[in-house]
């Protein structure tokens, strides 16, 4: 293989946007939102810019990645000035909602159900929370900016190492050289640029991790907001967990109240959870259940599914493999919390009859 170098920049963004990985060292795994997506400079702007790519860890921290070739002049200042533009405009103007409409149009243009992509690549995190999420961390600055080109140039090197030791967001370089062979044979090899133990340590230091909450208190700080009836609700959904046999907790996103099981082998799963969201709700956590050799068969899942639409009515998803949920105040209904009883018995059925 010898040293080449990529025929377009078109080229480039379509590798990097196929192929995540590309650049997954500097940042962690990624999922793509959107290429060429508008960033506003008011809140009714259409889109005065574009950025070359707009990705989002697991951790529903967007990352913004923008691409230039090493021939193209403005590599050295200009990139930087442009990224800023979009950062601090992104941070102010762009809508979760909106984003979240990006990447659903980018989803199914590749013929692939959001839903089910999403869960899959958020795994036992928030789904339900998610986009709400990257609103939140968008808002605090946090966020993540990557410069890529084929050579880095040194001036950009270290505006990137003095950017990500001042800055709240993370900045890094990726230097993405490129080798051709015979036949037309490609080789890609990625070098990360930026980050300083100095920079390391004390982004870790400011961030820190949330203090533990008792339940009481998450409800007081995330539910009570809505109102008194959203607080009766979580107290009826608290009670029904616990009166199945279950116990409640909260993870250490501190995104949801879940409802916690064991099956007769010990083996814990989570198969409910209490979202605060934009209007609270309760979900069926089959992401979770996926996890649970009870569950692990969608035809088994399917059949739970029908159960909750059958006590419940419809869902907001019939994705078997994420979360679909119901608005929680419609526990405030007798027979509904009474059918609600009944689906938790079923599924606690289910999982012990796979057992024994």
């Amino acid at each position: 293989m010898s040293p080449s170098a990529p025929s377009s920049e078109d080229v480039m963004q379509d590798l990097v946007a196929r192929f995540p990985d590309l650049i997954s060292e500097a940042v962690g795994e990624l999922l793509l939102v959107k290429r060429e997506q508008p960033v506003a400079d008011s809140h009714d702007g259409s889109g005065r810019w574009s950025i070359d790519h707009l990705f989002v860890t697991r951790e529903a921290v967007p990352v913004l990645v923008e691409l230039k070739r090493a021939v193209d002049t403005r590599l050295r200042r200009e990139v930087v000035g442009q990224m800023l533009d979009y950062a601090a405009n992104a941070s102010a103007y762009w809508q979760s909602s909106a984003l979240a409409e990006s990447f659903a149009a980018t989803t199914r243009a590749a013929n692939k159900d959001p839903d089910a992509v999403l869960a899959e690549f958020v795994g036992t995190g928030d789904v339900s929370g998610f986009w709400e999420q990257l609103g939140s961390n968008l808002r605090a600055g946090r966020m993540k900016l990557l410069f890529v080109a084929d050579v880095i140039p040194r001036e950009l090197a270290r505006i990137v190492e003095f950017m990500n030791d001042q800055m709240e967001a993370d900045v890094r370089a990726i230097e993405l050289r490129w080798f051709s062979g015979d036949e037309g044979h490609m080789t890609l090899s990625p070098r990360v640029i930026g980050e300083t133990e100095r920079s390391a340590a004390a982004k870790t230091s400011r961030r820190g991790t949330l203090p533990p909450a008792s339940i009481d208190d998450w409800v007081a700080s995330k539910i009570a907001p809505f109102g008194a009836e959203q607080v009766t609700a979580s107290t009826i959904f608290r009670g029904l967990i616990e009166q199945a046999g279950g116990s409640l907790g909260i993870p250490a996103t501190q995104g949801s109240i879940y409802g916690c099981f064991k099956s007769a082998d010990g083996r814990k799963f989570y198969p409910f959870h209490f979202w605060p969201a934009k209007v609270p709700t309760i979900s069926l956590s089959l992401t979770y259940l996926a996890n649970h050799p009870a569950f692990a068969d969608e035809r088994v899942r399917q059949t739970l599914y029908n159960e909750a639409v059958a006590a419940i009515g419809p869902l907001s998803s019939k994705n078997i493999k994420g979360f679909p949920a119901f608005e929680a105040t419609r526990l405030l209904d007798p027979n509904l919390a009474k059918r609600f009883a009944g689906l938790v018995n079923k599924m606690l059925e289910i999982a012990h009859a796979a057992v024994s």
